[in-house]
């Protein structure tokens, strides 16, 4: 059993501890509470050591999240060092109580965290006693048969220790090695190296927008022609474009994991472009291998022979991607994959909007020739949409509850959707932080065609039927369209032009399918209208998100409630300053305020108020969102919460 699992494992055992569970916005509030618990007498020791083992699982990985250049990274390094030597203790103490199992759980957290990339200055690998705690753990692994973890810990060994030990640890290393290649070839597996880093973009978003808060802040000696010439949207990006290649080498330095040939899956040769993909944990790479002179062949043949060094990368879909790789035969014949020029910053960017990021109006008084100067405290957060920062998180686990996300931007046949793919990126955000819903619980389905939009149907039905009674969160963001004879209200898939409905999603089938679920709730978000004309009379204007009729609204049945977007003949607008919907935003803004603490009654609320407001100000145009609900629910959707 691998040490995660163990771990996860022990951590379903412990007792419930309701003194000390309190919620809390500090996210040093549960270190705190274990400084509270050594000194309470009424504490077990038991009750101690799986307090400590909870704060290490959380504040590991909340150190492993978090750039270097933040100011809470010292601070979390601090207290996981402090987390540290209770788990040692920890240790320690379950040993003389004789259950070796649950002691050897601690002994390898405590080596766990003295390996760790971001602890590796904090001196916990050079206390005499460590490598002595290493070959513990390395050898209770071997023993156990649990080689891969023996592997890392017989590295760790032989890394701590001095030369004279390293005879009796070696053979066991090679053993350990051999049968994890054994096992990972016989399995066709190779490791998922980017299954648990964070994203590229959210790993660096706060720490840019950091730097920027403090490179846009005016210097009391700089003059206000300085600073304007110092801080715009030009140098802006620059800047933000400097912050980034910093942070993409610490990103690389982090979280890349240097491949073997065990770690490549050599796949079919293409001989018409003589060349092979090859599997790897970053992703499928192409390398052109010839054909002549048996070449390919050989190549082949030779597989778990070669070599491979030169590795780099880059960033791409957020995560690390292999931008070169060399690889070696037997008989020194090279390879070179490479492709820098293709990959080289691809997808790579923090999401920007320098627009309005500095008000210089309020720097001074528009007399630029008086004498006294108005400096106003601008907090701006550069860089990101306010509600795209900031996201509340939510403690608990609401597994009980499902996403389906669907965001429609890039059209195909018809004019994009500005934003929609954030809207739905975002809103898969809160999901997850702040309604607390697992990650594997949002089902996401970006730039949805037909088909598509049917699998996203089939599966949170399939959800339904294998668990009792979940609730459903339906997202959608994009065009709506009607039909010009019957004017029934469509979704459109990204791959239709809205003039023949077949090939859309009829929103009363989505209605009286999301009604047959077995489920005890439904909420639908639609950041979409069915309107007819837009407000300049064009139609599916990219500028909006309308079509040419005003539909016929379908009616939700069942326990089904619906908020949307506009109603009758209005538009749904796109909110440019703020990067999303108008819809989007509001809703977004009400759950950041609100923590997710909010039933459907208030939330619709506020989305209708602020949207309507807003929408006139900026459009000069009405836009009123609705509620729909059916009959059976006309005295309780109101009371419905999304967690």
């Amino acid at each position: 059993m691998h040490s995660k699992t163990l771990y996860l494992l022990l951590l379903t055992l412990m007792p419930l501890l309701p003194a000390w569970g309190q919620a809390s916005d500090d996210p040093y509030e549960s270190y705190k509470q274990l400084l509270l618990m050594r000194s309470d007498t009424a504490v077990t020791k038991e009750m101690l050591y799986n307090k400590a083992m909870a704060c290490s699982q959380e504040y590991r990985t909340m150190l492993y999240s978090l750039p270097t250049s933040v100011a809470g990274y010292a601070k979390t390094q601090e207290v996981v060092k402090s987390i540290y030597s209770f788990i040692r203790s920890g240790a320690g103490y379950y040993s003389q109580q004789h259950q070796d199992s649950i002691a050897m759980i601690f002994a390898r957290t405590a080596v766990d965290i003295a390996m760790m990339k971001e602890m590796k200055d904090q001196g916990l690998r050079a206390t005499p006693d460590y490598p002595s705690f290493v070959y513990f753990v390395a050898s209770r692994s071997f023993n156990a048969e649990n080689y891969e973890d023996a592997a890392k810990y017989l590295k760790e060994y032989i890394e701590v220790t001095d030369a004279s030990k390293h005879p009796r640890a070696l053979p066991f290393l090679e053993q350990a090695e051999n049968i994890v290649a054994q096992r990972r070839k016989a399995r066709g597996e190779y490791v998922e190296v980017n299954k648990n880093a964070p994203d590229f973009d959210l790993f660096a978003r706060e720490s840019i927008r950091l730097s920027m808060d403090k490179w846009k802040q005016k210097d009391p000696y700089e003059t206000v022609n300085e600073y304007k010439e110092r801080v715009n949207e030009t140098t802006a990006k620059a800047k933000q474009e400097e912050l980034q290649k910093i942070l993409m080498d610490e990103y690389v330095q982090r979280f890349a994991y240097k491949v073997t040939i065990d770690d490549l899956q050599l796949k079919p040769y293409d001989a018409d472009n003589q060349s092979f993909l090859i599997g790897s944990p970053y992703g499928d790479i192409v390398l052109p291998v010839p054909r002549t002179n048996n070449e390919a062949r050989d190549f082949a043949e030779n597989w778990s022979a070669l070599k491979v060094y030169n590795q780099d990368f880059v960033i791409s879909n957020r995560k690390l991607a292999l931008a070169q790789l060399t690889f070696s035969t037997p008989a020194g014949k090279i390879y070179n994959y490479d492709n820098r020029q293709a990959l080289a910053y691809n997808e790579t960017s923090v999401d920007a909007n320098f627009k309005d990021m500095v008000d210089y109006s309020k720097l001074v008084n528009s007399d630029e020739s008086a004498q006294q100067t108005v400096i106003t405290r601008q907090e701006i957060a550069v860089g990101v949409p306010d509600v795209d920062i900031n996201i509340p998180e939510y403690k608990r686990v609401n597994d009980n509850t499902f996403a389906v996300i669907i965001a429609n931007e890039k059209y195909t046949l018809a004019p994009q959707v500005p934003m929609a793919g954030n809207d739905g990126r975002i809103f898969a955000q809160y999901c997850e932080k702040t309604l607390g819903l697992p990650k594997e619980n949002i089902l996401q389905y970006p730039d949805a065609t037909y088909g598509k939009m049917i699998r996203a149907l089939q599966d949170i039905k399939n959800i339904a039927n294998a668990y009792n009674k979940i609730r459903v969160i339906f997202y959608y963001a994009g065009h709506g369209v009607p039909n010009e004879a019957t004017r029934d209200a469509f979704l459109l898939p990204i791959d239709a032009d809205g003039s023949h409905t077949e090939v859309c999603y009829p929103l009363k089938k989505l209605y009286n399918e999301l009604a047959a679920l077995n489920a005890f709730s439904v909420v639908v978000f639609l950041d979409a209208c069915f309107s007819g004309m837009t407000g300049d009379g064009s139609t599916l204007s990219a500028s909006s998100r309308g079509v040419a009729l005003k539909a016929r609204q379908a009616e939700p049945q069942g326990n089904v409630v619906v908020l949307s977007a506009a109603s009758g003949d209005e538009t749904a607008y796109p909110y440019n300053d703020h990067g999303h919907g108008l819809f989007t935003y509001f809703l977004l803004k009400k759950l950041q305020a609100s923590k997710g603490s909010v039933n459907l009654g208030e939330l619709s609320n506020y989305i209708i108020e602020n949207v309507k407001q807003k929408s006139v100000l900026i459009n000069h145009k009405i836009q009123t969102p609705t509620v729909s609900y059916p009959v059976g629910l006309q005295s309780s959707w109101q009371k419905l919460k999304l967690r």
